[in-house]
């Protein structure tokens, strides 16, 4: 986001941590289940999950947009029939994996205008993870239980890669990241095709992202660490 704060999207609401603090606080006093989540420009934020109380909105919220970091959010397309967990977007690309509300089935969608309309695709398994190439978002890798996936048409067609399934980041062409449940975390330089080991993160991991090159990992403690330096080293961003 614009002022290098750190936002932590919860079951419980929308909290921050402000460049230099780490101490995370509620954003604007809301409850908001935000399961799937993506900064995508300054003060620009997509999101899914279910309301806050408070609200009078579905159980499912679709795809929501908040233009003011996070303090208000606004419909954009799906309300009542979609619940995301996995969402990723690249310009006006975006991929989203998580529930029908009629089936209860998961179910991977990708639209081409920023969300307001969507065609549906057929994804290999289950998906826990999704990462977009950053000079071609039509070619993603994906993660699920049994294992890792590549696509190069946006998600039509897949074909497995090797490795253990797991979290995935992708910082730049040649710059894939993945980490474990374990928390052991590898680093591809061709897309996923190899791995190589590239160090621990200290904890079981809980969500994973990367922004302006740093690798993000959250762990089930409740602590945030970030590593600048490709996954060699993390240090402390923010605690409970």
């Amino acid at each position: 986001p614009s002022d290098e704060a750190l936002f932590i999207a919860t079951h419980t609401g929308l909290f921050r941590a402000a460049k230099g603090e780490r101490r995370a606080r509620r954003v604007a006093n809301r409850f908001q289940d935000t399961m799937g989540f993506t900064v995508t420009g300054p003060d620009d934020f997509l999101g899914s999950g279910h309301p806050d109380g408070r609200d009078d909105l579905p159980p499912f919220l679709g795809l929501i947009r908040s233009t003011d970091a996070g303090r208000t959010w606004k419909p954009v397309s799906l309300l009542g029939e979609r619940d995301f967990h996995v969402l990723e977007a690249a310009g006006p690309r975006i991929y989203g994996y998580g529930s029908d509300f009629d089936s209860r089935e998961g179910g991977l969608l990708v639209s081409d205008d920023g969300g307001r309309r969507w065609e549906e695709r057929t994804a290999p398994e289950p998906l826990a993870s999704l990462a977009i190439d950053p000079r071609n978002s039509d070619r993603v890798v994906a993660s699920g239980e049994r294992g890792i996936y590549s696509s190069t048409d946006a998600g039509g067609r897949w074909r497995p890669l090797a490795g253990e399934p797991g979290l995935l980041a992708w910082t730049a062409p040649d710059a894939l990241f993945l980490v474990r449940p374990d928390g052991s975390f590898s680093r591809s330089s061709d897309g996923g095709l190899s791995w190589q080991p590239a160090g621990e993160t200290g904890g079981r991991p809980a969500a994973f992202d990367n922004d302006a090159g740093d690798l993000y990992v959250a762990l089930h403690d409740g602590r945030v660490e970030r590593s600048s330096d490709g996954g060699r080293t993390w240090a402390l961003r923010s605690a409970p």
